[in-house]
């Protein structure tokens, strides 16, 4: 079933997101042989070039500063590596969504930016989290950081550009109505960070499972079926515990335009993505559905809008008696 997303034309709404399983062009035809609709490219990362320069003992003579010279020779391998990969994947004929990890508006990231569209990337997925750690800065000024990277980016490219959001926004509606207005095509709901566990006999912090649930749909739908209701010129993305057929489905009700697939890959291999579609047009046939735009949104806020939505307390569904 086809869907419209970021301007383009998917063949099916179910998207790779960014990961291992969109890092390497035999991945990506393992994607398309599929039927994804798409694939987002994994994240090039800010960190990544700086460590290698950091981190490497070579010190090239007659150089000038060797660091500097380092540090733009291993960002330029770096990219190219990234460059080809877009090419590459175009190949199999899909939609290439590149995808940039970013710290800070900078001019380097214009140029990452500007290069991926040259190589023949179809739109950009800005995936940004500033990590909130000084207790003195407001949040005004971090969201702000936040619309100055969109902003920098939507200028330097013509391609359309989605922000993956993080979930701890205090208003995320504001936060998405702000990217909009600096140039912003769609968002995708939510990013999925590192989140650190602890070692109580090592006593030291150590990786936590990195992969999602399908519990934590729920977390997204309620912010898809607001967000697609009252800022329709956005695209939705959901990308947070879509792991079968049915939660994507209830994503697209509440007004995703496509949903974003990674655990569900790892845990059931490449077959899954083929399995979602083909659940997602078993069940529009069967609900007298030919087209996703006859069902997408029907279940969105404007469509809907009552207490569920907002409410956010338990009232009924616990007894005020406990034994």
């Amino acid at each position: 079933m086809k869907t419209h997303y970021l301007g383009l034309e998917l063949s099916s709404p179910v998207i790779v997101a960014s990961s291992p399983y969109t890092a390497t062009s035999a991945n990506i035809q393992k994607c398309a042989a599929f039927g994804a609709g798409a694939v987002v490219l994994k994240s090039i990362f800010e960190e990544q070039v700086l460590r290698q320069a950091a981190a490497s003992d070579f010190e090239p003579q007659g150089m000038g500063n060797s660091g500097e010279y380092l540090e733009r020779y291993l960002d330029d391998a770096y990219k190219l590596e990234f460059l080809r990969l877009i090419s590459d994947a175009r190949r199999t004929g899909l939609p290439v969504i590149a995808s940039i990890n970013c710290m800070s508006a900078g001019a380097a990231w214009t140029d990452y930016a500007v290069a991926m569209v040259d190589a023949g990337a179809s739109a950009l997925e800005l995936n940004i989290f500033l990590q909130p750690a000084d207790p003195c800065r407001p949040a005004q000024e971090i969201e702000c950081e936040y619309a100055g990277i969109v902003r920098q980016v939507t200028a330097a490219v013509s391609v359309p550009v989605s922000v993956k959001l993080p979930m701890r926004l205090t208003n995320v509606l504001a936060m998405a109505e702000t990217l909009r207005h600096c140039g912003a095509r769609g968002v995708v709901l939510f990013n999925r960070f590192f989140e650190p566990d602890i070692d109580i006999e090592q006593l030291r912090f150590v990786a936590s499972d990195p992969f999602s649930a399908p519990s934590e749909l729920r977390n997204v739908l309620r912010s898809a079926a607001l967000c697609s209701s009252m800022i329709p010129e956005l695209d939705l993305s959901v990308s947070t515990g879509v792991h079968d057929g049915e939660a994507a489905v209830k994503a697209l009700l509440c007004g995703a335009r496509s949903v974003q697939v990674c655990t569900a890959i790892h845990l059931c291999g490449y077959e899954v993505i083929e399995a979602i579609g083909r659940f997602i047009d078993e069940w529009a046939e069967r609900h007298g559905f030919s087209s996703l735009d006859q069902f997408y949104g029907k279940l969105d806020y404007g469509q809907i809008g009552n207490a569920l939505f907002q409410r956010v307390q338990y009232m009924k569904y616990f007894p005020s008696k406990v034994e």
